[in-house]
């Protein structure tokens, strides 16, 4: 997994996660506190809710980038970026300044000003923006979207969202951002979730990643809650990200997310990372997870060996204990445990699936429910 350092900052698996704050200069932008005109009043917003509060990063947005809006032009953001500047050149405290923009003259003109680092809300639909950030060596968010200026985030299976973060190529210094949220009328909720079952693929990419979850409509229709009332879901999900690979988070909500962030840091699977060594642990749960990593470095490889599930059968007879065991001595990658208070079934999911296959009665019922369960 490479670690980008975003002016300073380190971003990925070495690291604590990243809260990134939000500040939007863009009259249109839905949620209210955090929209400011005035850039000593932004400025003191900064200070006092994002960077004392625990923001690593603040993100300035120029426009909306909800679809019910009319998209700006270039020009039109470069007119909002002077708010943006005299924001930034009036904040006190310490942090990285990105600027969310889909265009490279923005970016470009945003770098010059201050700005460190870049959030694409258009994945390089212009695909000019890798070549500013290469030069400007810059850390750059890019989310997942068609190669369309005018719809960012507009993809909804989870295969395509990961086929569109390659869209013109990845910097040395690019986070991944899967694009959660209402970006099309097509994408459902349950797009969303299932993206977010499925988070840790997205690691196949070996770039660190950015969620922007907080009081997503996935997350409040689980709880029931509107915006003002998703605090609670946003932070239980938060956590999960973070255990499940995010390495920034973008949120409304700093104070709040930063116990989010500590929760899931702490608890978060130790993975071995030895440079020196030239070893790392992938975090691999999936044949799908596996899959990626694979696709990442042009391997072929069966991923249904690469991961290893385990169930426990109860009330065993020994007839079936003995069936078992023969399986087990068929089929390459299963072993069976036996104990006195149960009996372990441990394989690969392709030895699972082979045993499920293979196997006959008085066994059969057994193996067929754990076949279910195989992706």
């Amino acid at each position: 997994m490479r670690t980008v350092d975003a002016a300073g900052l380190g971003i990925g698996d070495d690291y604590p996660t990243r809260i990134m704050g939000v500040l939007n200069v863009s009259k249109e932008s839905p949620y209210d506190p955090s929209v400011f005109d005035d850039p000593g009043e932004a400025a003191t917003y900064v200070d006092e809710q994002l960077i004392d509060e625990g923001a690593d990063i603040v993100d300035v947005g120029l426009e909306s980038a909800n679809k019910k809006f009319e998209v700006l032009s270039p020009e039109g953001e470069l007119e909002r970026l002077e708010t943006a500047v005299e924001t930034l050149e009036s904040v006190s405290g310490d942090a990285v300044f990105s600027i969310e923009t889909r265009y490279h003259e923005v970016a470009e003109a945003a770098l010059d000003a201050g700005f460190d680092m870049v959030n694409d809300i258009c994945g390089f639909a212009d695909p000019e923006m890798p070549r500013v950030c290469k030069e400007y060596d810059v850390a750059v968010g890019k989310m997942a979207s068609p190669p369309d200026l005018e719809r960012p985030g507009a993809v909804e299976d989870i295969d395509d969202i990961y086929d569109a973060l390659a869209m013109n190529g990845l910097t040395d210094k690019t986070i991944v951002d899967p694009a959660f949220g209402g970006w099309s009328e097509a994408k459902t909720l349950e797009d969303d979730r299932e993206t977010f079952d499925r988070l840790r693929e997205f690691r196949g990419y070996g770039q660190p990643i950015l969620v922007s979850i907080n009081r997503k409509n996935f997350l409040r229709d689980l709880a029931g809650r509107s915006t003002e009332e998703a605090l609670p879901v946003s932070l239980a999900a938060t956590a999960m990200a973070i255990e499940r690979g995010a390495h920034v988070v973008r949120t409304h909500d700093v104070r709040e997310t930063l116990d989010a962030v500590k929760v899931g840091d702490r608890f978060s699977p130790a993975r071995l990372r030895d440079p020196d060594a030239g070893v790392e642990e992938l975090d691999v749960r999936t044949a799908a997870d596996a899959e990626r990593h694979f696709d990442r470095i042009g391997a072929d490889g069966d991923a249904e060996a690469a991961t290893t599930r385990v169930f426990q059968l109860s009330e065993l007879n020994e007839e079936e204990r003995t069936a078992l065991e023969t399986l087990a001595t068929e089929v390459d990658g299963l072993t069976v445990a036996a104990g006195t208070g149960g009996t372990l079934l441990i394989g690969t999911v392709a030895a699972l699936r082979d045993a499920a296959i293979a196997a006959e009665t008085p066994v059969r019922a057994r193996l067929d429910a754990i076949g279910a369960t195989l992706p």
